[in-house]
């Protein structure tokens, strides 16, 4: 029945994976928060953060650069620490489940009674967070690299086939001019051929009946 339970919960928790899930609340300066996180092993976890200090003056929150956070995660199956981060009054953090379980998430802002008097000891702690799917390690990035790069080969390949058919081309036409000039020159030649004949027909023949009127005394 547990395991059941357990597995509805993980199947769960899949289906709403990579919604983002927003909070506040407040603390003192110097005081640290810690809130549970059950997250299945591998998992990626990414987020922003705020800090605003009280203004008693202004009568409102507003941001102090001279906030210092410090943000640890650690799986509390394994005791093992998966992130330990320090940051500015505001930032963004990131950190894979090492183990599936509760994680244990602390932040510490300080440094909040800095600004002078006009400052306070109460911070507003805004902080948004991101469950992403299991990190594969790169392997996602790197499979669509590689298809990224089939496609450029792929349009490569094509890019040199159409230079290959232009070229193809390119030869025919000029093949086909010099076939076509080739052939313009021989019928020139061959009109040339034929005028000689017809003048050297012409000219025998006048010959001919010049000699002939002659030897019958016409002429």
């Amino acid at each position: 029945m547990l395991r059941s339970a357990a597995s509805l919960a993980l199947v769960l928790f899949v289906l709403f994976a990579n919604l983002a899930s927003g909070l506040h609340f407040y603390l003192h300066d110097g005081d640290q928060q810690c809130f549970l996180e059950e997250l299945p092993q591998g998992f990626f976890v990414t987020g922003t953060y705020k800090t605003e200090e009280w203004r008693e003056a202004e009568n409102r929150f507003v941001e102090n650069s001279n906030i210092q956070v410090i943000m640890t995660a650690n799986s509390a199956s394994a005791s093992h620490l998966v992130m330990n981060q320090k940051g500015g009054h505001k930032g963004k953090f990131s950190f894979t489940a090492a183990n599936a379980g509760e994680h244990t998430i602390c932040v510490q802002a300080s440094g909040a009674q800095s600004g002078g008097w006009l400052s306070s000891s109460k911070v507003k702690f805004t902080l948004d967070i991101t469950i992403g799917e299991a990190d594969d390690g790169g392997r996602g990035a790197i499979e669509k690299i590689n298809d990224i790069s089939l496609k450029i080969k792929v349009l490569n390949a094509q890019l040199e086939e159409i230079k290959t058919e232009q070229k193809y081309q390119r030869e025919r036409e000029l093949e086909f001019d010099a076939a076509t000039l080739s052939i313009r020159r021989r019928v020139i030649y061959w009109a040339f051929i034929q005028l000689g004949i017809v003048g050297a027909v012409c000219y025998w023949q006048l010959h001919h009946l010049r000699r002939f009127f002659e030897a019958k005394k016409l002429v």
